[in-house]
């Protein structure tokens, strides 16, 4: 574990397939955004998803990963995967559906597959497809009774489908990737929009309540948790992001500063 010098965080350089040192039951929502298979390469040997791995071991490493989030949750925890579909040799693999089949068999319920609408992208999976203007955001929960603050996102804006006046919160989520969202870094290629990932956290978690990322990347999951007054526990196997988490959270110390 590294202590990167921000409170509430804590950094594991290490596989989430073994994450023996989160307490069991300690975690209300794991919140990431996972390696995609055979998709993109973070430069790590042991990564999850590369070319040398067949889409069914791919899942059997997802699914350790999944048994040791399901272990860490509270009972009345969730997890939310955002996750897009792959292209294998020209056909469509519903990956999203797939890693929610896997989480299920160790023993999460599936409460939704919610999309995420990307107004500003631009790049189609080929040349012979529409462009993509979404993801998905798989929700899973610990058990039937979970928490879910939903009055959290009554007012986010009239451009945002999943909101409507007196209507509970909807499940097109409208949140455009912007350019240079992950400030100067260039090592992780499918950063998520802080936008996203907030309202996650609000929904899924309150004040004080601990949030896990298994796959940290450059930190957006920490950022947002740690922004809102929630601890962040984060797995990554690349500790070339440590510098790339320490500049994306440095606006937190200097908004704490100017706060105080």
């Amino acid at each position: 574990m590294t202590d990167l010098g921000f409170e509430g965080l804590n950094v594991h350089w290490s596989t989430s397939e073994d994450m023996h040192e989160v307490e069991d039951g300690s975690v209300q929502s794991v919140i990431t955004s996972p390696p995609y298979w055979d998709l993109k390469d973070y430069g790590h040997e042991n990564q999850i998803g590369t070319a040398d791995e067949s889409y069914e071991h791919y899942h059997d490493r997802m699914e350790a990963v999944w048994s040791e989030c399901y272990d860490v949750l509270k009972d009345n925890g969730t997890m939310w995967v955002v996750v897009d579909t792959v292209m294998d040799n020209g056909d469509l693999q519903l990956l999203p559906y797939h890693i929610a089949e896997r989480a299920e068999d160790v023993g999460f319920h599936l409460q939704d597959m919610v999309a995420w609408y990307k107004p500003t992208a631009i790049a189609g999976m080929t040349a012979r497809n529409v462009v993509n203007k979404k993801e998905y955001v798989v929700f899973l929960s610990k058990s039937k009774d979970f928490k879910l603050n939903i009055d959290s996102e009554s007012n986010n804006g009239l451009e945002d489908p999943a909101i409507s006046e007196e209507r509970l919160l909807g499940n097109i989520w409208r949140h455009p990737v912007k350019r240079g969202s992950a400030g100067k870094n260039v090592l992780h290629k499918a950063p998520y929009p802080i936008s996203l990932i907030d309202r996650i956290v609000r929904l899924s978690s309150d004040e004080k309540d601990t949030v896990l990322d298994p796959f940290l990347g450059s930190g957006t999951t920490a950022y947002s948790a740690l922004n809102l007054g929630r601890a962040c526990i984060g797995y990554e196997l690349n500790k070339e992001f440590e510098d790339i988490i320490i500049d994306r959270l440095s606006d937190l110390q200097q908004k704490s500063l100017t706060e105080f």
